[in-house]
C-alpha cells in the first residue's frame, strides 16, 4: 500500500503504543491505525509515495495493534469510518522535517498528527488533534504546510 493509497481510506481503529524511556532516555509514542479494509499502517513520516505502509508497519511497529493501547470512548468515535481527505507534511526552507509525522485531514473537519519523542516531563508526546484553525496556524514565516494530494504528487 502507497501512501497516496491512504486518500480516501476510513479509519477504522486507532491505537498506540507509549514508552516512557526508550533506550535513549526518551519518551516515544507510536499511533497505529486500522484501515475499514483491515490493513494497519503507522501515522506516514516522510512524502515518499514509493515506500510500502504494510511493510513499513511490519518493520517499525513496537507492538502488534492488538496489544497496543485504546484511546478514551471520545476519541474513538471522533475517528472511527472517518475518510482520510488528505496527508499534509511540514517543510522548512523547501525541505520536509524529518522528525514531525505527516497530519491527516479527516472528513469530519479534524486534523490529526502525533509527537513521538522528547525529553521526559518536557515534551507533549502524544496524538494531537486540531480543528482546521489550529491546523493553519502550523504555518508561519518559515514552515509551509504541503498537501500530497494538491502540492506533492502533482509535482
Amino acid at each position: 500500500m502507497k501512501l497516496s493509497d491512504l486518500i480516501d481510506e476510513k479509519i477504522s481503529k486507532i491505537r498506540f503504543n507509549y514508552t516512557v524511556e526508550n533506550e535513549q532516555g526518551m519518551q516515544e509514542f507510536q499511533s497505529q491505525i486500522r484501515l475499514s479494509s483491515g490493513k494497519v499502517v503507522l501515522l506516514p513520516k516522510h512524502p515518499d509515495d514509493d515506500l510500502d505502509l504494510i511493510e513499513d508497519y511490519s518493520n517499525n511497529k513496537r507492538v502488534s495493534f492488538e496489544k497496543a493501547q485504546r484511546y478514551g470512548l471520545t476519541s474513538r468515535l471522533m475517528f472511527r469510518n472517518k475518510q482520510i481527505k488528505d496527508i499534509h507534511f511540514k517543510f522548512l526552507d523547501d525541505e520536509q522535517i524529518s522528525d514531525s509525522s505527516a497530519i491527516l485531514e479527516l472528513d469530519n473537519g479534524k486534523f490529526i498528527t502525533e509527537n513521538n519523542y522528547g525529553p521526559n516531563g518536557l515534551t507533549d508526546i502524544n496524538l494531537v488533534i486540531m480543528n482546521k484553525t489550529q491546523f493553519l496556524n502550523l504555518a508561519d514565516d518559515n514552515i509551509q504546510i504541503r498537501s500530497l494530494r494538491n502540492d506533492i504528487l502533482n509535482h
